[in-house]
């Protein structure tokens, strides 16, 4: 149980700063924000985020020799986190590519509405998981 709730609670500590950096990026991007301030914070999250993936490592680790659901329940996140990462590389292939003109406007907003379903559907997959977890704990 103690490693259960560590886990779940470095993976919400690793979404709010996920959450936190893309909004620091959008910010720098709009120019509300100072470049050094963008910059020193940035380093801080990713720096954080670091840690972070370094701990849940070790956890997924043992929660995964747990075996059973505990196990399959590592599994799905893990998937989600690889589709996670796929759609966010998609996001910016198709941004890039509408950038050299090589897509239409249509095309390039069809092509970022499945992107985002599908990192919705990923994000649910892991919100899930990590509510039967909370509810593993109590």
């Amino acid at each position: 149980p103690e490693e259960l709730k560590s886990f779940v609670e470095a993976y919400e500590e690793k979404r709010r700063n996920m959450q936190e950096l893309e909004s620091l990026e959008a910010q720098a991007r709009r120019g509300k924000i100072p470049r050094r301030h963008y910059k020193v914070r940035r380093r801080t999250l990713e720096s954080r985020l670091s840690v972070l993936s370094r701990d849940l490592a070790v956890l997924r680790e043992k929660l995964w020799r747990a075996g059973g659901a505990y196990a399959d329940m590592v599994r799905q996140v893990e998937v989600a986190e690889t589709e996670l990462q796929g759609v966010e590389a998609d996001i910016n292939r198709t941004e890039a590519r509408y950038r050299r003109g090589e897509i239409s406007s249509a095309a390039y907003r069809k092509l970022l509405e499945d992107s985002y379903r599908r990192r919705d559907r990923a994000k649910t997959t892991i919100d899930g998981v990590l509510l039967r977890l909370r509810e593993e704990i109590r």
